[in-house]
């Protein structure tokens, strides 16, 4: 092995200047051009080239589980209206017991610290919709409801606002928690 090496450093040095400069260049243009070949193909780590359509499917699919999981946080729930309750009070009961539970299960964080509703508009045959805010661990959280006085029952739901002021909601409310 030493032998052949020596063999070889001897010729290289037997090559002019000239050829020695030009075939270093050359063997150096042969690696960049390899590298920019597997970085273009995909092969690399990097954001360019063929990896796009990889990245766009994962963004696709963690768009599709953010949309689930939001449908799932805003799904409606439902109670039995009191007979002679004040609608907004018996809505604040409701909604605490939800938020109380939500925390329990770490999809909230708490302390709840209050839970106010006011009414709204009077709704379809006997409904009354209602608008609420929860603050929990100083976070205000908003909900809203209906009151259904003819079937005694209320149903609610949690409002995940958009990501942006001003723009659509990313899952619309449920049309069951809108009067």
């Amino acid at each position: 092995m030493i032998g052949a090496m020596r063999s070889w450093l001897g010729w290289a040095r037997s090559l002019s200047l000239r050829t020695r400069w030009l075939l270093t260049i050359s063997v150096y243009a042969l690696v960049i051009t390899a590298v920019v070949i597997v970085v273009r193909s995909g092969g690399g780590s990097g954001a360019s080239g063929g990896s796009g359509g990889a990245e766009a499917t994962a963004v696709a699919e963690a768009d599709r589980e953010g949309r689930i999981a939001i449908a799932e946080d805003e799904a409606p729930h439902s109670a039995t209206l009191t007979r002679g309750a004040p609608l907004p009070k018996a809505l604040e009961r409701a909604i605490s017991a939800d938020v109380h539970a939500r925390i329990a299960r770490r999809q909230l964080t708490g302390p709840l610290q209050s839970v106010s509703c006011t009414l709204g508009a009077q709704g379809r045959d006997s409904s009354r919709q209602l608008s609420c805010t929860v603050r929990s661990a100083g976070i205000d959280y908003p909900f809203v409801g209906v009151a259904d006085e003819r079937a005694r029952e209320l149903t609610w739901c949690k409002v995940d606002p958009p990501p942006v002021s001003g723009a659509p909601l990313e899952v619309p409310v449920s049309a069951s928690c809108r009067a």
